[in-house]
């Protein structure tokens, strides 16, 4: 008898490979697609395709300043607490949005036309960090810094005379790094401009000619836009170039997403943003409302294309390939035609390249693409194959192939018949080509066979309700073990409810079993809100890459209680064993307030009532009820209420009460004040909008963050990161 730890593995449906099941090689933008040549194809993050056209759809270079939407237009910001603001270069005003009448209000006492201290001149630029809002005033050669709150002048920033600039510079574009710097594009000396947070200018940036926009990406890079360049240079921290880039999708995946739309001319999408009924939510430049948006520039394509692939080695002597199978879309007007060839020998790509058309094998051509095309590979045996795809279009539209599978080597269903079905190689072809239509079907029965073990698991198990029997796989295997899943409930919800669920069959009815039920249910489970990295460290130094196992980090925080069983209220005093106290009640016959004959009974209203008796209060009194106190978000959601009443009464006691509070977060004494059950200590609410109800912790009053003081105690101030007095 052993001792060591089972293998998990050994649940694991087991992996096709021969003699019983062909192996396979798989191509698609994650493993890599194994290319030796491309010839007019792109191959993006998740498809290979025909390539774009320079010049054509949205670019990095559009003169709104937005990098083809990655980022808000120049003439935009977007506030930590997710205000957008908008300058209107024309007027010269600033503008902020109000999602609730769903327009662009102007901002008082700030902007115009002008030469003075709160006014510009030829404005190109906004920007807000740290508090600040930036702008950009060219034509007065400055930048200007105002309080966002309560918009105070809180300096006028510009190049010092030691910076050497030939020319007044003239702030256009305005960005902002992790470290809290300022970065400004100064075209006027094809430079950009690096300022400290505090407003001390550090250095400049040469080289970078007529420059216009910039953007920071996540990693810090700075990604530049000048006049008459096609695409947008990349450049370190530092300035020093990196290289270039011309389209969005190619540095996508460094900027994190809007939330809205922002289309090639500067035009904001702002629909999903507004509240206001009837409303359209888009909005030009200067932030005027729109109809509509107009349409993006078309995105042109090349009408063909050549993907040949790299050697793919099987590994077996004189293997015959089996089949392929293509995964992805296929527009009307555009077409794949899939080639093959196939060696014993690794060959050159000089060779492959020069075969004659007649080497080519296989030669489908695909007009459709349901799902997933397949087809037999008719190239002879040979170790090693290249793939050859021929992509054809009408220039508006790409084949998009998301991956491709090659399998081998053919386990044909021939083996089971008799041996004069592969008499000569023509007959062998025929009876493998024939029995490939079969085989297709079988091997699907198989592999759902060998997969049985995802539709036991909770967390692969399918979830969704056949239309015949009218439940789904996930709720049916919860009644093995006699759970009832309630379908109001997240999908994701349900799959770890019925994951630990056998922890409780134990304990059901008991109050820790409804209480980590409860969690579980509010998304309250430690294991769930707890993160990896919420413990001290002891040590600066990385964990061994080894095979250790990771120890499970303990969870700090300490999940509520939640639940108040009603005997805990219970603070009578007892003959020779109570004491006087704020923590004691004297039992008296207002506690249950019985009906007395000549005291509080009236004819023909109250009612007699022989049970419980009098004798027995004290001790029924409080008995066998409960509270679940649970967020008040709980209680204004349908469906989370209905999910909590039916998970109360599915698992409480049957002789057992319940009361439900639901807790908003505010703490009053004497009312709301139990510690760890219905007390919640919050912000300060600040902002009353019309159409509100007042109640008890409404404050009638502005927000913090519609003008008023430009910081506040314990709300806005941070000392030494911009906080000044003003």
């Amino acid at each position: 008898m052993t001792n060591a730890t089972p293998n998990p593995f050994w649940q694991m449906p087991p992996v096709p490979r021969p003699p019983d099941d062909p192996t396979f090689w798989l191509l698609n933008g994650r493993v890599g697609w194994n290319a030796a040549e491309l010839g007019g194809v792109a191959i993006s993050d998740d498809h290979l395709g025909l390539l774009i056209l320079p010049g054509s759809g949205r670019l990095l270079t559009e003169p709104s300043g937005s990098f083809g939407g990655l980022v808000l237009p120049g003439n935009a910001a977007l506030a930590s607490d997710g205000s957008i603001y908008l300058l209107d270069v024309q007027a010269g005003q600033v503008k902020r949005f109000d999602p609730c009448d769903c327009r662009f209000n102007t901002l008082p006492c700030l902007g115009g036309l002008g030469t003075g201290p709160r006014q510009v001149q030829d404005p190109r630029g906004i920007g807000i960090r740290f508090g600040n809002l930036f702008l950009c005033d060219t034509g007065n050669h400055r930048l200007l810094v105002f309080a966002r709150f309560g918009l105070v002048l809180r300096g006028i920033w510009a190049p010092p005379s030691s910076a050497g600039l030939i020319n007044p510079w003239e702030p256009a574009g305005i960005a902002f790094d992790h470290r809290r710097r300022v970065y400004v594009t100064d075209p006027a000396n094809d430079c950009i401009h690096r300022f400290h947070p505090s407003g001390e200018w550090d250095k400049a940036f040469p080289g970078f000619g007529d420059v216009r926009w910039i953007a920071i990406d996540t990693c810090g890079r700075i990604y530049t836009v000048s006049r008459g360049e096609t695409s947008a240079r990349i450049s370190d921290k530092d300035g020093k170039p990196i290289g270039t880039a011309s389209r969005p999708e190619e540095i996508a995946d460094c900027f994190p997403a809007l939330g809205f739309k922002v289309d090639a001319y500067g035009d904001l999408d702002l629909s999903s943003l507004c509240q206001t009924i009837g409303s359209t939510g888009y909005f030009a430049p200067n932030g005027t409302s729109l109809d509509s948006l107009p349409p993006d520039p078309p995105v042109m394509f090349s009408t063909t294309g050549t993907y040949l692939s790299e050697a793919l080695d099987s590994q077996f002597y004189r293997c015959q390939w089996h089949r392929i199978l293509l995964c992805g879309r296929l527009p009307l007007k555009t077409a794949i035609r899939v080639s093959t060839f196939t060696s014993e020998l690794q060959q050159p790509l000089s060779q492959i390249q020069s075969l004659p058309p007649e080497a080519w094998q296989t030669n489908q051509t695909v007009t459709t693409i349901s799902g997933e095309w397949e087809s037999l590979i008719f190239s002879g045996p040979g170790r090693y194959l290249w793939l050859r795809l021929q992509l054809a279009g009408n220039g508006s539209a790409t084949p998009a192939i998301e991956s491709i599978r090659l399998e081998y080597p053919r386990i044909s269903l021939r083996r089971y018949l008799p041996a004069v079905f592969a008499e000569d190689p023509g007959g062998t072809n025929f009876t493998d080509r024939f029995l490939s239509i079969f085989d297709t079907s079988l091997r699907s029965v198989e592999r759902k066979i060998d997969n049985e073990a995802a539709y036991f698991d909770p967390l692969s198990a399918p979830a969704v309700a056949n239309k015949t029997a009218g439940i789904d796989f996930l709720s049916w295997l919860a009644s093995w073990v006699g759970v009832t899943l309630d379908r109001q409930m997240p999908v994701a919800q349900r799959r770890q409810i019925l994951k630990q669920s056998g922890q409780f069959l134990s304990i059901r009815g008991t109050r820790f079993s409804l209480w980590k039920q409860l969690l579980l249910m509010l998304g309250m489970d430690p294991n769930s809100v707890c993160c990896a990295d919420d413990q001290p460290r002891t040590t600066c130094c990385p964990r061994p890459l080894n095979c250790a196992p990771p120890v499970k980090p303990v969870c700090n925080w300490e999940p509520p209680p939640l639940i108040l069983e009603h005997y805990q209220l219970r603070r009578w005093l007892f003959l020779g064993e109570g004491r006087l106290g704020d923590a004691s009640l004297l039992w008296g016959s207002r506690i249950v307030n019985r009906s007395q004959l000549g005291a509080n009974a009236q004819a023909g209203v109250s009612q007699l009532l022989t049970t419980p008796d009098p004798f027995r209060d004290p001790f029924l009194k409080f008995s066998n009820q409960f509270t679940v106190f649970v967020p008040a978000s709980t209680g204004k959601s349908d469906q989370r209420r209905r999910s909590l009443i039916n998970l109360l009464e599915g698992e409480k006691p049957a002789h057992t009460q319940y009361q439900i509070e639901y807790v908003s977060p505010r703490m009053r004494i004497g009312f709301q004040s139990m510690i760890g059950l219905d007390a919640v200590v919050a912000r300060y609410p600040s902002g009353f909008k019309v159409g509100q109800k007042l109640g008890q912790d409404s404050v009638i009053g502005s927000s913090h963050t519609q003008g008023g003081p430009s910081w506040t105690i314990g709300r806005s101030l941070l000392i030494g990161a911009g906080a000044k007095l003003d």
